[in-house]
């Protein structure tokens, strides 16, 4: 009813009305947009994710380190990375030379690999003479992922062994990671790395001395990019000059996690330690300071003796003096959630290292066998996608560079004007163990039958080549043969009958 139907009695005829709803569809992205939910910052800094790495590099780094140096489960993950990507022998040489008509030339490739592999002895493959080439393997895929990058200094010459190449472990923080400068004409430093006008490193601007060693930075020294093996993942970080530690998501996670960890254990221990305390009535007065078994008094003058327990046994009961109470000490934490909540920070680090849960927490604890076999797959994968990214960007560039010196100072004898017909090498990684070896043996069978499949690529899944298996049936059959046996024969089945043979001749002879 209106207002003038109020005020004079007459009655306002309205017609009905139809609420219409009118809401625009707008079609965009939310994780666009900043809100007091998400805890989305409500912009970017600007300047690219390049700035992001460089500002917070040496942070990352020292953080990294601490984690590595005190978490356990860290420790951990660097032991899988180095057992599955380097394994036992290491990432091994396949040298790949062929004849204009195809064929592999298996006499070059035997050169090449045997003096590569003598190369790789102590003593002969670094400067210092203290690693092997498969510990200088396994301290780079340590390295890079505590610091996200690792750095090889190459030196050549005649002083340097009999193949003229030797190699030099450096700490990354040698690299003066602070130095930034505008060269002109489109050059420019960053992060310690000098590039040219089309972004190709060209030098590294290294400290003469080790920091990490002496503790001061002192003077610099500019090493050209062909002297250096600049090791570090880009998956990630396609448009930066420098990698970021691997567990630079996990890394407050598994700090937090440690501390709490250690506060649980410290307030277990003094839940252990503590059995309670006594406590005194408000009506009694002190007499002095509380030294020993203090005294006291009540209001009416009478002496209150402060109790003390000597000894502690099972079912021995006290009586406490009169004015004095107990109250037991009973910190119930860490209790029943504590195992869930370390579980689920374990989980998200794992997640954000790129390996199964069961791995990094060593938990198989309700673990089924198809949950084993699907998780141990895709783990594997990953792994395998590490080795090629290892073999291509670290071992692929040193042996480049040796096979040069090796066939310059006549170390191989091979000719040098045909060094791109000996460069062609390629890399076998380690393998693995089948989780059900008869089901999968079965399986290689038939897809080899059905043309599925290659021995080469079923060696190379066990982590070996084709070629180092067939020596070593080679091997084995001149043994065998050198012993009167048939190995192929015995291959086939026929060992036990060969054995009840022979026994047979010597018990008739």
């Amino acid at each position: 009813m209106g207002i003038f139907s109020r005020l004079f009695g007459k009655t306002e005829e309205k017609a009905p009305t139809t609420r219409i709803h009118t809401r625009l569809a707008v079609r965009r992205f939310k994780a666009g947009k900043s809100d007091r939910i998400s805890g989305f910052p409500s912009s970017l800094n600007g300047q690219g994710i390049q700035e992001d790495v460089r500002s917070a590099l040496r942070g990352l780094i020292s953080h990294s380190r601490h984690v590595s140096q005190n978490n356990d489960y860290m420790k951990g993950f660097y032991g899988h990375v180095r057992r599955n990507v380097i394994g036992r022998k290491g990432v091994q040489i396949k040298p790949q030379s062929r004849y204009p008509n195809g064929d592999l030339d298996t006499g070059a490739n035997r050169l090449i690999k045997e003096a590569w592999e003598d190369w790789g002895k102590r003593g002969n493959c670094t400067v210092c003479g203290k690693y092997t080439w498969k510990d200088v393997q396994r301290i780079a895929i340590s390295s890079c992922p505590r610091d996200g990058n690792f750095l090889l200094r190459v030196y050549r010459g005649k002083q340097y062994g009999k193949y003229g190449f030797q190699v030099q472990i450096l700490d990354f923080l040698q690299l003066d990671i602070d130095l930034m400068a505008d060269l002109g004409g489109g050059s420019y430093i960053l992060c310690g790395i000098e590039f040219n006008a089309l972004d190709r490193p060209i030098a590294y601007h290294l400290f003469k001395t080790n920091p990490g060693r002496f503790g001061f930075r002192g003077e610099r020294v500019r090493i050209p990019a062909s002297d250096i093996v600049h090791l570090y993942n880009p998956y990630d970080l396609s448009t930066s000059v420098v990698g970021v530690p691997w567990a630079h998501t996990a890394l407050r996670r598994l700090g937090l996690m440690g501390e709490f960890e250690e506060a649980a254990a410290a307030n277990a221990r003094w839940g252990a330690s503590k059995m309670g305390f006594f406590t005194k009535r408000a009506d009694i007065e002190e007499e002095g300071p509380v030294t020993g078994r203090a005294e006291g008094s009540d209001g009416d003058g009478d002496t209150i003796t402060e109790p003390e327990i000597d000894e502690i046994e099972a079912g021995l009961l006290e009586t406490l003096p009169e004015g004095w109470d107990f109250k037991a000490f009973d910190p119930a934490y860490p209790s029943g959630e504590m195992g869930p909540f370390i579980k689920a920070m374990l989980r998200g680090s794992a997640a954000g290292l790129g390996v199964a849960y069961t791995s990094l927490a060593n938990d198989l604890e309700g673990i089924n066998y198809s949950g084993l076999r699907a998780g141990l797959g895709e783990e594997r994968d990953e792994w395998t996608v590490l080795q090629d990214w290892f073999s291509d960007h670290f071992c692929g560039p040193v042996a480049a560079s040796w096979l040069d010196m090796a066939l310059l100072t006549g170390a191989i004898n091979l000719p040098f004007a045909k060094r791109d017909k000996f460069a062609a090498i390629s890399w076998t990684a380690r393998g693995w163990r089948s989780v059900n070896p008869k089901d999968d043996a079965t399986a290689n069978s038939l897809d080899m039958q059905n043309l599925l499949k290659s021995p080469q690529e079923i060696c190379a899944e066990r982590g070996r080549s084709l070629e180092e298996v067939l020596d070593d049936f080679k091997e084995a059959a001149d043994l065998a043969q050198g012993r009167g046996i048939d190995f192929w024969s015995a291959l086939a089945g026929g060992a036990a009958a060969m054995i009840a043979a022979s026994k047979l001749d010597s018990k008739e002879d």
